[in-house]
Formats: C-alpha cells, structure tokens, sequence
C-alpha cells in the first residue's frame, strides 16, 4: 500500500503545470507557469496542429503565452530563460523535453510569461528558436 500512496503522490506533484521553474514532471522549464492545452485566458491566434508551429498572444495585461504543438504525453517543448533584446522585442530559445518515452501525437502547450518591465513597446516581436532543430519563428505580439 506504501507503493500506491508514493505513486499517487508523485503522479500529482509531478502534473504540477503553473509551478514556477517546474514546468511538465520537473523539466527545469523558465516559463512562469506552464498549461497542458491552451490557457483559459487566451487571446491570440488557435494553433494548428497538422503544421505545429508555435503562435503567441495574450493571457492577461501583464502575461503573454508561447503556444507550442507537441507530444501530449509529458513531453512538450521546454522554454528557456526569456532574453530582452529591445523596447518592443524578446527571444526565448525552447529545448526537447528530458522526459523518454513520448507519444508520438500532437497536441497544444501554453508556456506563460510575464512581459519584462523593459519592454514598452507595441507589436512586440517575439522570436521563438528551436536550437535542436536550428529552426526560428518570428512571431509579433500585438
């Protein structure tokens, strides 16, 4: 029975999504929070899933997401440290999840930040890079 409690509990603090610097099963994640899905508050483009490329809008005044389309397992992309690069521009670099095996289907991953006090600016440009895949999307927040 002390097997079935340790599991129940792992599964529950491992599913934490929203936890700061948590991320999906601890994946080290600098997203502010992470939601399987899209997040409740969304305001910007539906992503696609057949063509998987990430999309950006506005979860609150204050918070902006990076939607990402992966494995619906606990696999999706891990959100590096968001960088400043001007008034009206950030950057953040997303990695392949720690986590093996995955499933091999696609499905939706809101990564939440909250805009840096540095940036004024309206569109702001967001360039999202896969390193992996030497793979970058230029995506504007307006």
């Amino acid at each position: 029975m002390g097997v079935m409690v340790l599991a129940g509990l792992m599964t529950m603090t491992g599913c934490a999504a929203g936890v700061p610097g948590n991320g999906f099963f601890g994946d080290g994640s600098r997203a502010d929070r992470v939601v399987k899905g899209v997040a409740s508050d969304w305001d910007g483009p539906d992503p696609d899933l057949l063509n998987g490329h990430p999309v950006v809008g506005w979860v609150s005044d204050t918070e902006f997401g990076v939607i990402t389309v992966g494995s619906s397992s606990s696999c999706p992309a891990v959100a590096g440290e968001l960088q400043v690069l001007g008034a009206d521009e950030v950057q953040i670099e997303f990695g392949l999840s720690p986590h093996d095996p995955c499933t091999a289907d696609m499905a939706a991953t809101t990564h939440v930040f909250v805009l840096p006090p540095e940036v004024t600016e309206r569109p702001v440009t967001v360039t999202v890079q896969y390193a992996e895949y030497e793979t970058e999307y230029v995506l504007e927040l307006e």
